[in-house]
């Protein structure tokens, strides 16, 4: 996963593909969550949630986080293209957006090989914090506020290390 990043970048900055969800079923408003195949990154998951509730009972909380972060990987994809270059906050979102579909890879190889919940309670507690980050930054863009934080602090950091950026 070394390439993982320049693989992203490649894909949904440099070549600028259609914006498109990640999820194809979300795990809450239907029984399984899938998590569909982007070529060159990861294969498609689908994962029974209600049948792993019991073993796995953070399962529930990383299907909400995960349509969460696919509903923001799409609002973030979509306000992307209507910034200037010039505009600070679109290098921040595509940050974001690199690091939403990063934690995706990263989804996948906890639900392929899960052993404890504690994996996933891992997994949401990194996804969560991005979760807030990103809707913080699309708040303030909103609000056109010129002063922006980067995402160079601690927080947000070790989130990156975690899924493998």
């Amino acid at each position: 996963m070394a390439n993982l990043c320049q693989i992203i970048v490649n894909k949904y900055i440099i070549n600028d593909i259609k914006c498109h969800k990640l999820l194809s079923k979300d795990g809450i408003t239907t029984q399984d969550l899938v998590i569909d195949k982007i070529e060159g990154l990861f294969e498609d998951k689908l994962m029974n949630v209600k049948l792993h509730r019991s073993r796995f009972p953070s399962i529930g909380i990383t299907s909400s986080i995960a349509k969460n972060l696919d509903e923001y990987q799409y609002i973030v994809c979509s306000e992307i293209r209507s910034l200037s270059d010039s505009n600070p906050f679109k290098k921040e979102l595509q940050k974001y957006r690199i690091i939403i579909i990063a934690s995706f890879a990263k989804l996948i190889q906890v639900l392929s090989s899960m052993k404890s919940d504690k994996d996933l309670q891992d997994w949401n507690r990194f996804a969560q914090m991005l979760l807030i980050q990103v809707s913080e930054m699309l708040h303030k863009m909103r609000l056109d506020q010129k002063e922006h934080e980067k995402l160079n602090n601690k927080t947000l950091k070790s989130a990156f290390d975690f899924f493998g950026i």
